[in-house]
């Protein structure tokens, strides 16, 4: 609201009443929170008694409506909002309303009255808003429509170390982009994040509406994990192999730590025909391991860990984003009575 009283005071000072810029706090309709943009104000004029003044506006779109009224006495009024046909707007039971001079609020340092109509969601089209009091006056009109608060895509976002993340804002113009920890991550004029190392900072975008958005970045190192399974969550008489970690190491080889579980009835000795696949968040292959056997020994109702590379010239992508990778395990094993 106070946006819109400071462009009515120099109107309402011919009302020889001193005025300051300063928010009103006791608007009876309009939430404080809601942010509102005028889309027309009338010049302060003078009113003849039970002659009705109309105000042309427009709605570009369905919207939330706010008719400010300041008036310089408290007298009783009929407000009444019009289609562009010139008849009157049926869809809300309040109009015409018929406001008796007890419903002026008053404010004690504008020294003036003032009564907020609201229309919610009213349809996009052209409309009149009239005005008229039982006893001459003087009074203006400020009609504003409810702007939609701006958004951020996304108010928390996690990212790969070494990988960046696009934010945008919604509904208002970013004048500046910035990042609380630039050591964590960092973020250019257009939004684009990008991550540095391990930790957690605060993207801010600056509006050009006055308001600010922010994400929570977190930022996570570039390494596949998973839970390790455990034999409890195997069926009896089988076997699982699943990797729980996979990171390139110091020369650029992908290590992947897998875990076998035995639940079956025996002792396996062997696995054979392995095939490990590591697959990128879209379905591509960043590499494979495969081995005709490696020979083991796990007891039944145990598990055994393993460590399979893949050399950096056998990568099909030679970086990767891991985090967010998938990873198969395929393959036979040999058992002994």
């Amino acid at each position: 609201m106070k946006n819109r009283w400071k462009k009515l005071v120099a109107a309402v000072a011919a009302l020889a009443v001193a005025f300051t810029a300063v928010s009103v706090t006791n608007v009876a309709t309009a939430k404080a929170a809601d942010k509102y943009e005028s889309i027309y104000t009338s010049d302060g004029e003078n009113f003849t008694a039970n002659v009705e003044k109309k105000y042309a506006f427009t709605v570009d779109q369905p919207s939330d409506i706010d008719i400010l009224i300041l008036t310089a006495t408290a007298t009783d009024a009929t407000l009444t909002l019009y289609n562009s046909a010139g008849n009157v707007v049926t869809e809300y039971d309040y109009n015409p309303l018929a406001l008796p001079s007890s419903k002026w609020a008053y404010d004690s340092t504008y020294q003036a009255y003032f009564y907020d109509d609201l229309y919610e969601s009213l349809p996009a089209g052209d409309y009149f808003y009239g005005v008229k009091f039982a006893s001459d006056n003087y009074c203006m009109v400020d009609i504003a429509k409810k702007v939609a608060a701006a958004k951020i895509n996304q108010t928390k976002a996690t990212i790969t170390v070494g990988y960046t993340q696009k934010l945008s804002v919604e509904g208002a113009k970013v004048t500046k982009w910035s990042s609380s920890k630039k050591a964590v991550a960092t973020v250019d004029s257009k939004g684009k994040v990008t991550a540095k190392k391990t930790g957690k900072t605060t993207i801010s975008a600056k509006l050009d509406n006055g308001q600010t958005v922010k994400c929570t970045v977190t930022v996570k190192d570039n390494k596949y994990t998973a839970s390790k399974p455990t034999v409890s969550d195997v069926v009896r008489g089988d076997c699982v192999m699943s990797a729980y970690s996979a990171s390139f190491d110091s020369k650029g080889n992908l290590v992947i730590k897998a875990r076998f579980v035995n639940n079956y009835y025996y002792k396996v000795t062997a696995l054979n025909n392995i095939k490990i696949t590591v697959k990128d968040s879209n379905g591509k292959v960043i590499g494979t391991y495969s081995a005709k056997k490696k020979s083991t020994s796990i007891a039944p109702a145990n598990t055994k860990d393993f460590s399979f590379t893949i050399s950096k010239s056998s990568l099909k992508q030679k970086k990767a984003d891991l985090r967010n990778a998938t990873i198969t395990c395929d393959g036979k094993y040999t058992y002994v009575w």
